[in-house]
């Protein structure tokens, strides 16, 4: 797999500090996490926890090799391209069933919110605190959720499209 379409993928699941650590993985094989952090300029607690989303991910892999001076082990990263594919589809998956979720929960409830914003709460909810702000007192008002259940649906649409060509 070429590297803009691992960082495409990266980016999307992970974020942007996940996309510039595993481009420099991916011209850098068994890197540690000090010779990343030195070249990317990240601290290397931010690298590490960087390199045990993707590892969680099974996106990269190291080596580990004891330090003889120190004693210490010391981690080589590398990039596991044959991985994003599948992994990338298994999310769109849990994605499309958090849509699926969401849309449900949206079109069999019925919520309110504040005026100002503060409290988004269902109708039980919404009772109990005599249809008022739990934050800022405000009479609150039944929400129109027509744009967010029209958003789901196309997030829902565009996932099944992406999944049936994969």
């Amino acid at each position: 797999m070429e590297l803009s379409k691992i960082l495409d993928i990266v980016y999307e699941i992970v974020g942007d500090d996940a996309a510039q650590v595993v481009e420099y993985l991916y011209n850098n094989p068994g890197a540690s996490e000090f010779d990343i952090s030195e070249n990317i300029g990240f601290a290397v607690s931010q690298i590490r926890s960087v390199l045990y989303e993707l590892k969680a991910k099974n996106l990269i892999d190291y080596d580990r090799r004891k330090d003889k001076e120190k004693g210490w082990y010391l981690y080589y990263w590398r990039v596991l391209p044959q991985n994003f594919e599948t992994v990338y589809l298994n999310e769109k998956k849990k994605k499309l069933e958090m849509f699926e979720e969401r849309l449900s929960n949206e079109e069999n409830s019925i919520y309110y919110i504040c005026p100002n914003f503060c409290k988004r709460l269902s109708f039980e909810d919404a009772l109990e605190s005599n249809f008022s702000c739990t934050v800022c007192g405000t009479l609150m008002n039944e929400e129109n959720k027509t744009r967010k259940v029209e958003m789901l649906k196309r997030n829902i649409k565009e996932h099944k499209e992406y999944l049936a060509k994969a």
